[in-house]
């Protein structure tokens, strides 16, 4: 096994409503669908079925007025128990304001919003939200690099929308865990992680979001890498279910 005194957890980021901000936690449950509640909840559509991103595809779509990652959410009780007992989020706009899901608040907001009256905060049904795998996990030494690739740019792993960053020595360090297990804690509630590519990076790493500006040269910049051209951060799923706390040790067979 591999470990060192830098390999820590460092951030736990979950994100209740698909594409807004998240919340940034000291401890999360994991069980084989990713972090419980991440991503559960998404702004969609009734009428073409299609969810709220900041970008436009099949399955995606770009609603008028304030971008989604202007909004945050968050749970108002933490989703430790059963995955079918989370409760409802909260959405969180620019000033503060909350607007639970449970009682339609949040429906109402986006509808206002945007002039669609269709849309609603839905809760995962047949198909997840889930673009690819539901754990992501950057390295800090990874996003040092990304910031001396772009100077004066504010970055942080808020672009990248993690689950998981841990502390590393070296840039990429992460990217050879593919195929590996990653062991996270210690103990009965220890995580077992496999991540299975290195996730391609889209347009939303560019975008300005709460007190980051815009990144345009993002994209530019990941598309010159020699080995892992627009590529950043790795995924993959839970072995092994548990508890995951800033502070862990990771390890790697």
């Amino acid at each position: 096994m591999e470990t060192s005194n830098e390999n820590v957890i460092a951030q736990i980021w979950r994100y209740p409503v698909k594409s807004l901000r998240g919340e940034l936690l000291s401890a999360a449950a994991v069980d084989t669908r990713g972090l419980r509640g991440d991503r559960l909840w998404a702004v969609r559509d009734s009428a073409d079925g299609k969810l709220g991103s900041g970008k436009n595809s099949r399955r995606f779509r770009r609603f008028p007025g304030p971008t989604l990652l202007s909004l945050s959410s968050r749970y108002r009780v933490d989703p430790a128990a059963e995955p079918d007992a989370v409760e409802p989020p909260l959405v969180v706009d620019a000033d503060g304001r909350e607007y639970p899901v449970s009682d339609g608040s949040a429906d109402r907001f986006f509808q206002q919003q945007t002039g669609i009256p269709t849309l609603s905060v839905a809760r995962e049904a047949e198909v997840n939200h889930f673009d690819e795998e539901p754990v992501s996990l950057i390295g800090t030494a990874t996003l040092e690099w990304v910031e001396k690739e772009l100077p004066g740019i504010a970055t942080d792993a808020r672009r990248f929308r993690p689950n998981l960053v841990v502390h590393t020595s070296e840039p990429f360090e992460e990217e050879a865990w593919v195929g590996r297990t990653v062991h996270i804690g210690s103990g009965d509630d220890a995580v077992e992680l496999t991540f299975t590519h290195v996730l391609t990076r889209c347009v939303m790493t560019t975008m300005e979001q709460a007190d980051l500006p815009p990144a345009l040269g993002m994209l530019k910049m990941l598309g010159q890498r020699e080995e892992q051209p627009l590529r950043l951060a790795v995924v993959g799923a839970a072995t092994r279910t548990g508890i995951v706390r800033i502070g862990d040790p990771v390890v790697v067979d």
